[in-house]
């Protein structure tokens, strides 16, 4: 059996994360639905294992670059975690509920359709904000508190539906913390990995991942790696902001399409 179509989409998914943020949800979870036929839970324990295994890769590569500052990242990780630890593991007991099986599946759908449209939201509104003259990337005073409530909804997010990276946590991160771009992709790629990590294990409780399908896919996106590198330290800003924002719009098309089927 061939093993290239696996490798290629991997690829294709890893050059889009390394480079956006994007991609451990809002791509993965349609790929997975329409290409590879899984079902709703089983996509999202699957993503959630390919988002760990891809954005390990991702995050040394941006570490190395310079663009994960470690004391704000693992601050913005404990915050988020506790939230997705506990939706993950509420999914995983809801789907041994029989009587609950296609309720949980259009729940998920739904939640992940409003989080991309929020995600939009705010990704709209910080492009069409005027950039301040002395704003060089860092974190404003009381970012702390005024993140707090929204990354934890982020946690919840991402620990029910494998959306969260640059879909949640990518906004969240340019609106309350005044990251530039560059930052804030790969500090929501290091803390959505462990993250993810930590779902991918509560969903293997419950038996809901194709492991072999998340390893292929894995090794393809190695081969992104090195070109991913090059895209993040040639191109301005500005490309990765309109590129994040037009996957993230065409997420939201195919997930929109998938919840009315």
């Amino acid at each position: 059996m061939s093993l290239i179509p696996e490798i290629v989409t991997g690829a294709f998914v890893g050059l889009i994360i390394s480079t956006t943020g994007v991609g451990g949800g809002v791509i993965v979870l349609p790929i997975l639905t329409y290409f590879f036929g899984l079902d709703a839970l089983s996509a999202v324990a699957t993503a959630n294992l390919l988002s760990m295994l891809m954005k390990i890769s991702s995050s040394y590569m941006h570490f190395r670059i310079g663009n994960i500052p470690l004391f704000q990242s693992v601050v913005i990780l404990l915050i988020m975690l506790p939230g997705t630890v506990l939706a993950s593991y509420g999914v995983t007991i809801l789907s041994h509920l029989s009587h609950y099986q296609m309720q949980l599946e259009w729940g998920i759908n739904l939640l992940v359709v409003f989080a991309i449209l929020f995600s939009l939201y705010l990704f709209y509104h910080q492009i069409r904000q005027t950039p301040k003259p002395d704003s060089h990337g860092g974190l404003q005073s009381g970012w702390v508190k005024s993140l707090l409530l929204p990354a934890t909804g982020a946690g919840l997010v991402l620990g029910a539906t494998g959306v969260g990276g640059g879909v949640v946590v990518l906004p969240l991160l340019l609106r309350y913390t005044q990251m530039n771009i560059k930052q804030a992709i790969g500090v929501s790629l290091f803390v959505t990995m462990i993250l993810s990590g930590s779902s991918a294990f509560a969903y293997a409780y419950g038996d809901h991942t194709h492991w072999k399908l998340a390893v292929m896919l894995f090794m393809g996106s190695l081969l992104a790696i090195p070109f991913a590198k090059y895209l993040m330290k040639c191109l301005p800003d500005n490309v990765f902001q309109y590129a994040t924002f037009s996957l993230i719009l065409c997420s939201a098309v195919l997930m929109g399409i998938r919840l009315i089927e």
